[in-house]
């Protein structure tokens, strides 16, 4: 579904005017439902001002390249330093924290995309 999304929103973005930027790091599907369950209520397309000024999943394919990986490497390491879920929000919903496999999975992601992109 998010991967539907990001299409269509890609789409409207090339439909009405602005540059389209291929995207060259697709999120998997496996990391994409972790994203969904832990990440989506604040820097999804639904979700707060301030969380989706410092990322926004719903604009990831437009994102490019040296963005996307530079974006991959941070969610790497708030989620290894615990900054992400938030503190309010880990008390709130402690379902929302990934499990330290799932932040695995998510950090051997973004090392991918940091290599692939080196080799460009």
């Amino acid at each position: 579904m998010q991967v539907v999304l990001i299409a269509i929103l890609a789409n409207i973005c090339f439909a009405s005017g602005q540059t389209r930027v291929k995207q060259q790091f697709p999120i998997p599907e496996n990391i994409n439902k972790i994203f969904q369950t832990s990440c989506m209520q604040c820097h999804g397309i639904n979700g707060g001002r301030f969380p989706r000024s410092r990322l926004n999943f719903s604009r990831w394919a437009i994102y490019g390249a040296a963005k996307e990986a530079e974006k991959a490497i941070s969610i790497c390491s708030a989620l290894r330093k615990s900054a992400m879920p938030p503190k309010s929000v880990r008390n709130l919903k402690p379902e929302l924290i990934p499990t330290k496999e799932q932040i695995d999975l998510i950090c051997n992601w973004a090392e991918s995309i940091k290599s692939k992109k080196e080799q460009k």
